[in-house]
């Protein structure tokens, strides 16, 4: 009787470990759609709906740009501010509120667009609006009062024929001036509709900065010191690392930039801002297209990261498809590896390699795994100038396209240079600071340009 008891006993505590969490996630989405149901989010205050239903406690300044009922309004904020959550809030808000409205979040790169859509999906699956949701698809979110948010990227064939009620301009410093114009107003010219632009700063000469000085728009500017959990020590650890224009920048929300950039943030959004978006290729186990491709890597060295790009040339012009940056401290046959296997997906034609300090070894080794068009290059003052001249010339007659990819942005304007005596052009980059994924880049376009010399003019 005892041992019919233990078994019973055992097999009821088999039973509870294998369906208990089923039985406490049933009742937990039953008290999400109950809550859901009571819930009246048209009438509900955003900070109510945003403490009570997600469960966020909002900052003062996020508070403050939640509230914000203007029509046209700029974002214009630091690292670690809290925009993106902010506005995917506002964007979430405005769809369970209202029926039968499109919300659209658009940026320079799908990538980027689903950055804030992913943050969406995440605040829809903690809170009672799971409930809500009647179709969700990788891009698009339908709700039961038939009110949609879609994420797309800022290309005119992918927005045309929309018509929107908000449109969220998701790092729109990087968007082509024509599309915000021609296309995205129109699409909310019927509707009375919202336009959001948020990005951080980045460059005069474009729509964001004119917006963002416009006293027709509501304009909120938030330093990343305005964030609580941000401490001062890591604000000043920051500006130990970075330069001065890049802090300022990055953490403050100012519009600056160093006169002694070799290139400007202008020339840099001018290769980035494509429709359509160009758009980097995430792994190597993805399918590529055939064409022709050119690579280059940079090899780091103790304090610096190794990294390899690829462009595709299509007649005179060159796209960067692929960009891979190492951790610190990664052995250099591991990425001579990758560059084998990146050789191997894109059928590499040509790939220029930095053989700086350490000599012939990754030469030899890439030629004797059969990369025979693998070409060294040692970095001295006259080679970085051919290789960043050919770079910016390029840029300049705009026959490069480049994905947006902050970081990378970021290092082509951090290039600094200055005249010899001789009258060469010097560069470096400040301390604290890498140029890692510029230098892969310039010798991919280096590497692609050998075959049509006669269309580089030097101007320098």
């Amino acid at each position: 009787m005892r041992r019919r008891w233990l078994r019973l006993i055992d097999a009821l505590k088999h039973w509870r470990r294998r369906h208990l969490p089923n039985v406490n996630n049933i009742f937990t989405r039953l008290n999400k759609l109950e809550t859901s149901t009571t819930l009246d989010y048209f009438k509900m205050e955003t900070i109510e709906f945003a403490e009570k239903v997600l469960g966020i406690r909002l900052f003062p300044y996020q508070a403050k740009l939640l509230q914000d009922e203007s029509k046209r309004l700029v974002a214009c904020m630091g690292r670690q501010s809290g925009k993106t959550t902010t506005i995917a809030l506002k964007a979430l808000k405005f769809a369970v509120s209202n029926k039968q409205v499109t919300i659209l979040i658009t940026s320079p790169s799908l990538r980027q667009s689903m950055i804030m859509f992913n943050r969406i999906i995440n605040l829809i699956s903690t809170s009672p609006l799971e409930s809500r949701v009647t179709r969700a698809t990788r891009t698009t979110i339908h709700f039961d009062n038939k009110s949609e948010i879609i994420a797309l990227p800022a290309s005119e064939n992918m927005l045309r024929g929309f018509s929107a009620h908000m449109i969220i301009c998701d790092e729109a410093a990087f968007m082509p001036e024509e599309l915000i114009t021609n296309i995205i107003f129109p699409m909310i010219s019927s509707t009375q509709g919202y336009a959001i632009f948020l990005s951080t700063p980045w460059g005069r000469n474009h729509f964001f900065y004119r917006a963002f000085m416009d006293p027709n728009y509501s304009v909120h500017r938030v330093k990343s010191s305005e964030n609580p959990l941000i401490t001062p020590q890591f604000l000043e650890e920051m500006r130990h690392n970075m330069t001065e224009e890049a802090f300022k920048m990055e953490y403050e929300a100012e519009f600056v930039e160093a006169a002694n950039s070799f290139f400007q943030q202008d020339l840099i959004r001018q290769c980035v801002v494509n429709d359509p978006p160009a758009e980097l290729i995430e792994s190597l186990e993805e399918n590529i297209p055939e064409g022709h491709y050119y690579a280059g890597a940079d090899f780091g060295k103790h304090k610096d990261y190794s990294a390899v790009a690829v462009v595709k040339r299509e007649s005179h012009t060159l796209q960067l498809v692929y960009l891979h940056e190492f951790e610190l401290g990664t052995a250099y046959t591991n990425v001579i590896n990758h560059l084998l296997t990146a050789h191997q997906k894109f059928k590499l034609q040509g790939v220029s390699v930095d053989q700086t300090g350490i000599g012939e070894p990754v030469l030899d080794e890439l030629k004797s795994q059969g990369f025979m068009n693998a070409q060294g290059m040692t970095f001295t003052v006259k080679t970085k100038e051919e290789l960043l001249t050919t770079l910016k010339i390029l840029m300049e007659q705009k026959r490069l396209r480049l994905p947006y990819h902050r970081r990378l942005c970021q290092q082509i304007n951090e290039q600094q240079f200055q005249y010899s005596r001789s009258g060469h052009l010097i560069f470096s980059h400040p301390e604290g600071c890498h140029d890692d994924m510029l230098w892969a880049l310039s010798m991919a376009v280096w590497a692609g340009t050998r075959e049509t010399p006669s269309r580089l003019i030097r101007a320098y």
